[in-house]
């Protein structure tokens, strides 16, 4: 491990969580060595097409590639253009009357770095969604953390604001405030949470929807509404969707898809939710033999979990 993977053991305040930061490095190395091997193999395999294609060409023939034949891409797209339309887009929505999407990352700051690098991503996939529908909300972060962490938060795991050209594009704000300091006590606010005994139906009628970003094992968003002083309700997936196996958990892009959705169906939340559930979730594992053999692998890794963490334990007491 380097340097800085010992560093964050130490940080690690219990046995499960360092174990937790290990197997987070060493998924990690795995997808790094799979993405060098797969990018030698293209690098080998583009070589020999190439070779053939300027075999092509001294011939006579139509060979592609430098120096040889090329195809003209698209001249009227270019990144500024994209860049463009994007902000458009968002700032269209500033005046649509849409809902606006308070994404609360109050508590980024205190999560071990698997969790808090996994909802970076999360957040990176949300934003480039969000660009990408035809009809995208206006996001914004609340509730920030301290400029240091943010930085290497946003530079590490979300992207975007550390790239080329951001003026380019509306990107959502970040701000320290609270939602309704930021929004305004006036604005009919409400806050998404599993655990709400409140379940949102019908078409959408909130001025902001707050988001709180977390893996929600701990009812943090219920608990941030309680201290804002926001209803909360959760989404009705109970009511229209018979959710076969696996947790019941939506990634934010998936949520942000949802209530998209419903909000341009006008309340069809069965739609919108068969539309952005994954299909595994939606078919009993006991009938699925993919799932019966993902689920003894998870068991045996949940064991060598177990014995390793005792065996930890019992080499560290004394």
């Amino acid at each position: 491990m380097s340097d800085e993977a010992w560093k964050q053991t130490l940080i690690c305040e219990s046995i499960n969580d360092k174990i937790g930061y290990w197997e987070y490095l060493a998924v990690t190395d795995k997808r790094r060595r799979s993405r060098n091997k797969a990018q030698s193999s293209g690098a080998e395999n583009y070589k020999k097409v190439l070779e053939e294609q300027q075999r092509i060409y001294t011939a006579g023939g139509m060979g592609y590639g430098p120096e040889m034949y090329q195809v003209i891409s698209n001249p009227m797209r270019n990144q500024k253009r994209v860049n463009n339309i994007e902000g458009s887009k968002i700032f269209a929505a500033m005046n649509s009357g849409a809902p606006r999407i308070a994404l609360d990352i109050q508590y980024v700051e205190e999560m071990n770095k698997r969790d808090s690098g996994e909802l970076g991503n999360q957040m990176q996939y949300t934003i480039s969604e969000n660009f990408s529908a035809k009809s995208p909300f206006v996001l914004d972060f609340v509730n920030s953390p301290s400029k240091e962490f943010l930085e290497q938060w946003l530079s590490k795991s979300v992207g975007y604001y550390t790239g080329n050209y951001i003026n380019q594009t509306i990107l959502p704000d970040f701000s320290t405030k609270g939602i309704k300091e930021f929004y305004g006590k006036s604005a009919n606010t409400i806050y998404i949470s599993s655990n709400a005994r409140d379940v949102l139906d019908g078409p959408l009628t909130a001025d902001v929807i707050g988001i709180c970003v977390t893996m929600g094992r701990k009812r943090e968003a219920l608990s941030a509404a309680r201290r804002a002083n926001i209803r909360a309700y959760r989404l009705p997936i109970h009511r229209y969707v018979k959710w076969k196996s696996g947790p019941q958990y939506l990634p934010f892009p998936n949520i942000m898809n949802v209530l998209r959705e419903v909000y341009m169906n006008g309340g069809d939340w069965s739609r919108a939710l068969h539309n952005n559930i994954s299909k595994r979730h939606l078919v009993n594992a006991d009938d699925d033999e993919q799932k019966k053999m993902q689920m003894l692998r998870r068991r045996a890794r949940e064991e060598e979990r177990r014995e390793l963490t005792e065996a930890i334990m019992s080499a560290t007491k004394g």
